[in-house]
């Protein structure tokens, strides 16, 4: 399946945790009796901070602060909250995400008690613990029903009609694009045939396959952002045509998922059918590129986003000579994206030079990655992701990148 590289990232929050280190040091160490066991509980924690950001253990810096606050200030003050949002959030970079979704929904819950339900950082939060379940959790639900809760939130403080308000909607499609939230699953249906089997009508019979994505699920925020943007013109002209990046991106994944499910599978998306859409898509993506264009400065970043996703139509269509193009004419240039070791040159016919893997890999960028059965977890349950290889422009040339591999498997070339 053609997908761009991931980097799923969690958003800056509202304080930097050194703002809130700062107040819980002048404030809530301070505010307590000034006992010798206090003061000596003080310099503790303080030392033991220090000795966790020497060590770059930031969640276990913060965790230090969130435990004195708990027993010095209560579990719902103010600064306990943001404390349990900030370990939360310092688990997650760290990457621990499944602690990281039980610390942010314990924050939740305190931040409800101490602010109500839409009160402080709530929205901050449900966004937050959103990201945290797609980064191991299968189930699509479990992050949007935080999503959706944000959304809400939004809502219920007057701000639908906002930038922030589009910017979440097209955040969290973002987020379910790169995560592979919106891949599909197979399913084994009886089919027509079955009671015409079972009366001695037909003598042969197979049960019917299908393979259905979760593409509609997204679609419906991108459709909402659309509308909005055009409601915030007068606010960012350039509003509709970043939303039409996201809309044009969306359908361009898609349309790899279903062309790459297995003949003879219902779902399966025909080629002359994906050269449609893609031609419909290439059409907004120019579209939306000579818009933006009008102020290359401050749109740059969303013009990169459209080119990739031409990048990646051509991809799909297997045209080799538009994506030499693209690369050699400086459209793009992915240089700062990728480790050096994880790129690789391509030969004409998209087959990657590369040396043997321990862990299975197409070996050709036009060949696409073919989902079949269940999604693989591993043993703590967590997706398993499969390695593959992208196209991407590196200086001028077009090279292969090794998408979703482990960090510490690659084997010598032997003859």
């Amino acid at each position: 399946m053609a997908r761009s590289r991931s980097s799923s990232r969690f958003p800056a929050l509202l304080a930097s945790v050194s703002f809130v280190f700062h107040c819980c040091s002048a404030a809530a160490l301070a505010e307590g009796p000034e006992t010798d066991s206090l003061e000596e509980e003080k310099r503790e924690l303080l030392a033991n901070y220090d000795a966790a950001v020497a060590a770059g253990d930031r969640a276990g810096a913060v965790k230090y602060l969130l435990d004195f606050t708990e027993r010095t200030e209560g579990e719902t003050s103010p600064v306990t909250v943001k404390l349990t949002h900030r370990y939360g959030h310092a688990l997650y970079e760290s990457g621990e995400y499944r602690k990281a979704t039980g610390v942010l929904k314990q924050a939740l819950e305190r931040s409800a008690a101490a602010f109500g339900e839409t009160g402080g950082e709530a929205f901050e939060i449900n966004m937050n613990i959103g990201y945290a379940y797609s980064q191991w959790s299968p189930s699509l639900s479990s992050r949007m029903e935080h999503f959706d809760r944000a959304l809400e939130i939004l809502r219920e403080r007057g701000e639908h009609e906002s930038i922030k308000y589009v910017t979440t909607l097209v955040n969290i499609v973002v987020n379910l694009m790169d995560n592979d939230g919106l891949s599909g699953d197979y399913s084994t249906e009886l089919g027509d045939d079955f009671e015409r089997y079972m009366a001695d009508e037909i003598s042969a019979y197979s049960p019917e396959q299908g393979y259905e994505a979760h593409y509609d699920k997204a679609e419906k925020y991108v459709v909402e952002a659309a509308e909005l943007a055009k409601q915030l013109e007068d606010v960012d002209e350039y509003l509709s045509a970043k939303i039409a990046i996201a809309q044009a991106k969306l359908n361009v994944i898609e349309t790899a998922e279903l062309t790459a499910v297995p003949a003879g599978i219902r779902g399966r998306m025909t080629r002359g059918t994906a050269k449609k859409r893609n031609d419909v898509e290439e059409d907004r993506l120019m579209s939306a590129i000579n818009k933006l264009s009008e102020d290359i400065e401050n749109n740059r970043v969303f013009v990169n986003a459209a080119n990739k996703a031409l990048m990646e139509i051509a991809w799909l269509e297997k045209d080799r000579t538009r994506m030499d193009a693209m690369c050699a004419n400086g459209t793009l240039n992915s240089a700062s994206e990728y480790h050096p070791d994880r790129l690789y040159r391509v030969e004409e016919d998209g087959s990657v030079i590369a040396p043997q893997f321990s862990f299975r890999v197409t070996s050709n960028i036009f060949k696409p990655v073919v989902r079949r059965g269940e999604k693989q977890v591993d043993k703590n349950g967590n997706p398993v992701k499969q390695p593959y290889f992208i196209p991407v422009c590196v200086d001028g040339q077009l090279m292969a990148a090794l998408i979703n591999a482990p960090s510490v498997t690659i084997e010598e070339f032997i003859e």
